[in-house]
């Protein structure tokens, strides 16, 4: 057997294992180690394709509470920047709107000390 592929597949169905939690699961994450941004990133973006952005960002602020660095913080506001991208109807739509982004962005500057 191709070591290699056994790894890869146990990688994607490790990654499909994350994001696809019942609605009513918690998605439990230890983001600790190097690169937990850019993993963060992903699972953000993951929720936010499926336009799961309270659950997204109940993810984003779990993380902040256990591993408060700058790069989180730049993931931070990248995500608030895409959601302010989104239409008033689409928020709307996902239980969402442009008054949380704005919030959201605040509660960041301010819990990283940016104001």
């Amino acid at each position: 057997m191709d070591i290699e592929r056994l790894i890869n597949e146990l990688s994607r169905n490790i990654g499909k294992a994350l994001v696809n939690k019942k609605e009513n699961d918690m998605l439990v994450v230890n983001l600790e180690n190097d690169g937990s941004s850019e993993l963060l990133r992903i699972l953000l973006k993951s929720l936010m394709s499926k336009k799961e952005y309270n659950k997204a960002e109940d993810l984003l602020f779990e993380e902040i509470e256990k591993n408060k660095t700058e790069a989180i913080y730049k993931v931070a506001v990248d995500f608030y920047e895409e959601l302010s991208e989104k239409s008033d109807e689409d928020l709307r739509e996902n239980n969402f709107s442009k008054e949380e982004v704005i919030q959201g962005l605040k509660d960041i500057e301010a819990l990283f000390n940016k104001k």
